[in-house]
């Protein structure tokens, strides 16, 4: 037993375990031909190990991986302040609900032209979508037309929601991913309220119209950068070569006495291989990267919930992420109310606090899950456990509990509110290094839940809030969200069981 992780019965390799750190206690796993990290992770084995193709994602300079990720980043702000930049109360609450209905009920087909195409063309897509439903709101005359305003721009957020977890697992390597996820939750959930911070006051001084126009001129900086700068990331490595996690299954072991497969192939690489040229990086289609089916792979992200671990991210996700959205419905409710009567500028303010909140347990988060994971594994000789993520559910059933607590009850005393959220880092980061091969699914089924809930929420929320007040509300969305942390400890005992289970008993193909 690993740190109170279960091993399985009958032993083999386990997809997701990882030789990690090459300790003194490791030597039996012969990591000496295996690629390693630089300064302080010089002895930090690189997984997944980088092909010597010099279009591998893993091979291009870490300053290139995190400016391109930082545009995508830029992005999902940006399409995540879509949803924020209308006006309150339940009929027009369910502006934003229908347009989270048109995001869930197009992820399935996202998962599956991002399966297919790759990722490039599916961002370039998502960003002209949210751009002409961004232009078609500021100009619409009616409340239909805002509505399909609203939808269209449903059509180019869903991406942004779902397949960047699945980013991070591209771009980098398992060392690298725990900062680069809470990064990603910030901007997600705690940066997406600028937009409402924004509208306030935009709408104040100049006309809703203009909440529409302002985020056209950013957006249509983002479509241009996209078109020029956001390359494709995926890339369809050789996993019996370079795939760690899977070497136990693939007789990917190494001979001192004589060059490895790795060696050899990039003997033979170096000779050949270029990196493509700028104008080639632009193309929109750089082919197929799976042979499947479109039916298989667009039903998958359902097929998949047979999975224990998918059920428990999907609604670990869906439940913690509706949370947050509604309490941007709740903040309008109530402060422009009496006895506050608080105008759109001053409302926007308070949107200040969830935004505080989730860059401090981003910075919290970011700081330790990495450092976290390679202490566990350095301990548990060299072994990395996708299930050494969980341990930050730890501090984040105390923090983001405390957060809701907090949110609810400054409300009912008139304070701006705070909310602490980093789930997206662990669950993120263990879903991607447990299950990288359905990662995509993952996150698409998570979205589709999550969306699909806000939506049902929108036709009653915020009855429930006028009724039930913010304090109450929120303490018993408090409590529920305890109850959700506590889930995880089951999942981190019994995870690595799971996945060997589903590595034998799969119904899925995670092939290309």
């Amino acid at each position: 037993m690993t740190f109170g992780i279960l091993e399985i019965k009958g032993g083999g390799h386990v997809p997701g375990t990882a030789l990690l750190e090459d300790v003194q206690s490791a030597q039996q796993f012969n990591a000496a031909h295996l690629k390693h990290g630089t300064g302080q992770h010089e002895k930090t084995v690189l997984v997944p190990q980088p092909s010597n193709d010099p279009n591998d994602p893993l091979n291009w300079p870490l300053w290139q991986r995190d400016i391109i990720f930082l545009l995508l980043c830029y992005c999902t702000i940006l399409c995540a302040g879509t949803q924020s930049f209308g006006i309150s109360f339940t009929q027009v609450s369910q502006l934003t609900g229908y347009q989270l209905c048109a995001v869930g009920a197009l992820g399935v087909f996202m998962s599956t032209w991002t399966r297919v195409y790759g990722k490039r063309p599916v961002f370039v897509f998502s960003m002209l979508f949210c751009l002409a439903g961004t232009i078609w709101g500021g100009v619409a005359t009616s409340y239909n037309f805002l509505l399909g305003a609203r939808v269209l721009q449903g059509c180019g957020v869903c991406v942004w929601e779902s397949v960047m977890y699945s980013i991070v697992g591209d771009l980098y390597f398992v060392h690298e991913r725990g900062a680069r996820m809470a990064f990603f939750g910030t901007c997600a959930s705690g940066f997406g309220n600028f937009g409402s911070l924004i509208a306030g006051v935009v709408a104040k001084n100049l006309g809703w119209r203009w909440c529409f126009y302002v985020l056209n001129i950013f957006l249509g900086i983002g479509t241009i950068a996209i078109i020029f700068f956001g390359w494709e990331t995926v890339y369809r490595r050789d996993a019996a070569l370079f795939d760690t996690d899977v070497a136990a299954d693939t007789g990917f072991v190494f001979d001192d006495t004589k060059p490895s497969v790795v060696e050899e192939e990039a003997v033979n690489d170096s000779l050949t291989l270029k990196r493509n040229s700028f104008p080639r990086r632009l193309a929109l289609y750089s082919g197929r990267y799976t042979n499947q089916s479109f039916f298989s792979l667009t039903v998958r992200p359902f097929v998949i919930c047979v999975n224990p671990a998918v059920i428990w991210s999907t609604l670990t996700i869906a439940v913690i992420t509706t949370w947050q959205v509604l309490m941007s419905l709740v903040i309008s409710q109530v402060f422009s109310a009496p006895p506050f009567n608080l105008d759109s500028a001053q409302t926007g303010y308070l949107y200040g606090g969830p935004i505080i909140g989730a860059v401090l347990g981003a910075i919290f988060c970011g700081s330790i899950s990495d450092r976290i994971a390679e202490y566990m594994a350095k301990k548990n000789n060299g072994i990395y456990e996708p299930e050494f993520r969980l341990v930050l559910f730890a501090g984040m059933a105390v923090l983001s509990a405390l957060g809701f607590f907090l949110f609810g009850n400054l409300i009912a005393k008139g304070a701006s509110p705070v909310s602490i959220a980093f789930y997206s880092v662990a669950v993120g980061t263990y879903m991607v290094d447990g299950y990288r091969g359905i990662s995509i699914e993952v996150f698409i089924i998570g979205m589709i839940a999550k969306n699909f809930m806000c939506f049902g929420f929108t036709f009653f929320m915020n009855n429930w809030a006028a009724s039930w007040g913010p304090a109450r509300l929120f303490n018993c969305l408090g409590g529920i969200q305890v109850g959700i942390c506590v889930t995880a400890i089951p999942m981190y005992i019994l995870g690595k069981r799971c996945r060997s289970y589903f590595r034998d008993h799969s119904i899925y193909s995670t092939e290309t």
